[in-house]
């Protein structure tokens, strides 16, 4: 069986660079058994364009213009969010906004990881089976339409995520092991909406929706005064700090640890970010999640930032312009 994931990139744009005598980097587009590579900033664009349902599209690192919306059914994967020399990591981002959905239907089945978005992911129709894993959002996740099966996984997301207008319907949201420097909210009663194994570090006084919080952290050293429990929400097996204020007389509060800031974490005394913190608890053993794992982003499925990738073999390229012939047998790490 074939298949095309990362470490093809790496062969096919050395074979290029070598080539044309350039070092740009690239897209690579998998469409069935034929990969064709698109460089420089305009490289993504232009294999989107080429694109149809089904296909990957494999980022190498660099800075890639965005389309004005992703529409199709993809596959997209980067290099990374994070410059990581041990882990064998770099960035590959979006410069810009991206927005999700078909202008005439409901977009299904798109899935993007180990990229930086250098701005806001913005949700213009119904999306359902979607998948973003191992990526920076440098802005929030807009939900302006419905969606049904949304995982947002092992994501640093500064601001929120959150419906973008009255009665939003998130039937199916599942943020795990996620870094949120904001909150989730701010969707329709009928949602179903559940933050496990997540750090959210700014509060949220408000919500319609029955928001399952478990195994999350929440509070950050700027708003230790309040729970950031949001209203109508059930608490279980999570942590707020020392600090922090009640809870809203809405919230279902089943099991819950109330700790100080300063000896919560194992690794910095704080809840600031940076790329090499573990966020790994002082006391794993004391504060156990649901599923027996710790508390917080190193629990559940931990806090992995690497992006899927696999080895190939019998690689056999031949470059022509932009475009690549390309034989190879692959298997996934």
């Amino acid at each position: 069986m074939k298949k095309i994931l990362f470490f093809i990139l790496v062969l096919c744009c050395t074979a290029v660079a070598k080539a044309q005598g350039t070092d740009q980097f690239s897209a690579i587009l998998q469409h069935g058994d034929e990969v064709s590579v698109y460089e420089g900033a305009t490289g993504f664009q232009q294999a989107y364009a080429a694109a149809v349902d089904g296909d990957v599209i494999i980022l190498s690192q660099g800075t890639f213009k965005p389309v004005s919306k992703i529409e199709k059914s993809l596959t997209i994967l980067g290099a990374g969010f994070e410059q990581d020399d041990p882990a064998n990591t770099a960035i590959s981002a979006f410069d810009g906004n991206v927005s999700l959905g078909k202008s005439d239907g409901v977009l299904e089945y798109l899935h993007i990881e180990g990229v930086k978005i250098m701005g806001t992911i913005y949700v213009e129709s119904e999306l359902k089976n979607t998948h973003i894993l191992k990526s920076f959002i440098t802005g929030d996740v807009r939900l302006r339409k419905n969606i049904e099966t949304m995982t947002l996984k092992q994501c640093r997301i500064s601001g929120s995520v959150y419906g973008d207008g009255n009665d939003i319907e998130a039937r199916g949201l599942h943020v795990a092991n996620c870094y949120l420097g904001g909150n989730v909210r701010n969707f329709s009663y009928n949602s179903s909406v559940n933050v496990d194994h997540c750090h959210i570090v700014q509060y949220s006084n408000g919500d319609k929706a029955q928001i399952l919080l478990t195994n999350t952290i929440i509070g950050g050293t700027r708003y230790t005064n309040v729970t950031g429990v949001p209203n109508y929400a059930t608490v279980k097996n999570c942590i707020v700090f020392s600090a922090a204020g009640g809870f809203p007389s809405s919230a279902l509060v089943e099991t819950y640890h109330r700790v100080d800031l300063a000896t919560i974490f194992a690794d910095a005394e704080n809840t600031d970010y940076s790329e090499t913190r573990t966020f790994e608890l002082k006391d794993p053993e004391t504060y156990k999640g649901t599923d027996g794992t710790p508390i917080g982003l190193s629990g559940g499925a931990g806090w992995n930032k690497v992006p899927s990738r696999p080895f190939v073999s019998n690689l056999s390229a031949t470059p022509s312009g932009t475009n690549l012939n390309v034989t190879y047998n692959t298997s996934v790490k």
